[in-house]
């Protein structure tokens, strides 16, 4: 297991490149201290009559320590040498590779045969005619030590800690290993552990710039902070000055962001990332409703709801009033609708309710008032006169609009050629506009409705008109209508028609509409009267048609509109006077 962080930090940092050399004895046992001791003995070890010692090369190591990194390269020396006495003589020497560390080379100052064994450590073997005659060490005069060097390298991946290596030999007259532990070193870590603190705000909106800072400890780490959202970069690397990097950034999307800040040491310096700091952006929307103002009882009514932007998530609850109208509805590409139909009448004011998800705020659009009418009822449209006219002679075109619409008006054609237009009377649904044709033959006469709210448009038939030459010797003539009384229904009216020049003799055919009151009446000093009670209210227009005598051309009155209702008009009984002119004469 690797050091604790104190233990490292503790240790001295070696400089690259230095050598050393310790001379080291006694066992190789690790050590609590972070500081290393000094070697326990530089003299000689002693084993029957011979004489060893164990020598440390640190190739990457501070001088005077034992002190190592990963990536280092190590040679132990083993030496041996005889004593006074009896002679002895070597046929093997074997140092004891440390714990994960890899065999590079070695040296050694007799003829020998090296094999690296693994754990077992690196072999030294006599190879000449057998180990009595050539030993690697012995008492017959060639050989007075021998010299044995093992170089290895510390691999990158080495765990911290104390490390030991030993030496070990065989004798030959004892037939047997000797030997003992030898040295140790320590493997610590090069690099200053760091500490990396990220200062980001707790929320932001999508679209505003915010200040990401990182504080990395100790204050003189050299380095860069690259500013992560999840995996994803947040600019470039910024390099960090006093202890400080910052950067600014702004958010596209809302939801929950976690933000860290990672350090990336120099050469002396550690890597360390931050905790994760998370921002929770939002997203400001906006809800508009698209609905008709209008709709018919029975049509289907469909209503919009756009959310901005379009990319929001969430649903739409559509409301009449303070009524949720169905279920809410899931948005779409920044849009959600709903379909109704009214089976009645009546006045609404609808609106959309946007309720967010995945950080986008809720929002509510504007009221939309909406006003459900009745279906319209479908029209007919019929010329109904006259039959028959005179060239350069006034007549009325009349035409029936059913059922009676309470407003409107009818457009004539005459050959195609637009001729007027005319109110409809509310009262019996009947329009009239005098006309004079210019051409003898058959013309053809068109009436179109125009519709009215509740009543759509029609059009009629083309209705075929006889029209005639001038009968000569005849005179002139003009009719006016006039129409008094109360303008109330069940209350008599009195019509009164004045034929001109004066002296004609003829009849006059009253009519409300398309309706005959009574029959002809004769003109008399040039004038005609009858009365007549309207049994329903509305507008009716009221026109009165000259037929002449010998003598006399035929003329018509203009039509006279008489609004007909229930209650009695203030003052004098509600007298209407001629309203003749109206429409000419």
């Amino acid at each position: 297991m690797r050091p604790s962080l104190s233990r490292r930090l503790a240790t001295p940092i070696i400089a690259a490149g230095a050598a050393i050399t310790l001379m080291l004895g006694g066992a190789g046992t690790a050590v609590a201290d972070p500081t290393p001791p000094p070697p326990s003995s530089t003299g000689d070890q002693s084993v029957d009559n011979l004489r060893w010692n164990l020598s440390l090369t640190a190739v990457n190591g501070a001088p005077g320590s034992n002190v190592v990194h990963p990536g280092d390269t190590v040679t132990f020396t083993s030496k041996v040498w005889k004593n006074s006495g009896v002679g002895r003589y070597l046929t093997a020497i074997r140092q004891i590779q440390p714990a994960g560390f890899e065999y590079v080379s070695h040296t050694i100052s007799k003829l020998s045969t090296v094999t690296p064994e693994g754990n077992a450590g690196v072999k030294a073997a006599c190879t000449a005619g057998g180990c009595s005659s050539v030993p690697i060490l012995g008492n017959k005069g060639y050989l007075d030590n021998v010299d044995f060097a093992v170089t290895y390298k510390i691999p990158l991946t080495q765990e911290f800690g104390d490390y030991n290596t030993s030496f070990k030999f065989d004798v030959f007259s004892f037939s047997t290993q000797s030997g003992g532990s030898g040295a140790w070193l320590r493997v610590v870590d090069p690099k200053v552990a760091t500490t990396t603190t990220l200062t980001a705000p707790a929320a932001a909106k999508t679209g505003e710039q915010i200040d990401l800072s990182a504080n990395v400890g100790p204050a003189d780490a050299v380095g860069t902070v690259q500013f992560k959202d999840g995996d994803n970069n947040i600019g470039s690397p910024v390099t960090v000055v006093g202890g400080v990097a910052s950067t600014q950034h702004t958010f596209e999307t809302p939801g929950a962001h976690d933000i860290t800040a990672v350090f990336t040491g120099g050469t002396l310096f550690h890597d360390a990332t931050s905790e994760i700091s998370t921002v929770d952006v939002t997203t400001d929307t906006t809800t508009t409703l698209t609905a008709p103002a209008t709709a018919v009882v029975g049509a289907p009514v469909t209503f919009d709801a756009a959310i901005s932007p379009a990319t929001a998530t969430g649903q739409v609850q559509f409301k009449d009033g303070d009524v949720n109208v169905g279920s809410p509805v899931d948005v779409i590409d920044g849009s959600a609708a709903i379909t109704r139909t009214f089976v009645e009448a009546g006045s609404h004011s609808f609106t959309a309710h946007f309720t967010g998800t995945g950080g986008n705020l809720n929002s509510d659009s504007a009221a939309s008032p909406l006003t459900v009418n009745d279906a319209d009822f479908g029209t007919t449209t019929t010329v109904l006169e006259p039959l028959t006219a005179t060239v350069g002679v006034e007549t009325n075109l009349s035409a029936t609009v059913m059922p009676i619409p309470n407003a409107g008006q009818v457009e004539f054609t005459v050959d195609g050629v637009p001729a007027g237009t005319v109110d409809v009377g509310t009262g019996d649904g009947v329009a009239v506009l005098p006309h004079t044709f210019d051409t003898v033959g058959t013309s053809n006469v068109v009436a179109k409705f125009l519709g009215t709210p509740g009543f759509t448009d029609s059009t009629s038939l083309a209705y075929a008109v006889t029209v005639k030459a001038v009968e000569p010797n005849r005179e002139d003539t003009t009719t006016v209508l006039g129409v008094t009384g109360n303008s109330t229904v069940g209350t008599a009216m009195t019509f009164t028609a004045t034929v001109a020049p004066a002296g004609t003799n003829g009849t006059i055919q009253f009519k409300v509409g398309t309706t005959l009151i009574g029959g002809p009446v004769d003109v008399v000093n040039g004038v005609a009267t009858t009365t007549h009670t309207f049994d329903a209210e509305g507008t009716y227009a009221v026109t009165a048609v000259f037929t002449g005598g010998n003598g006399w051309k035929d003329s018509v009155s203009g039509p006279t509109v008489v609004g007909i209702t229930t209650a009695t008009p203030p003052g004098d009984g509600g007298s209407l006077g001629s309203l003749s002119g109206i429409f000419g004469s």
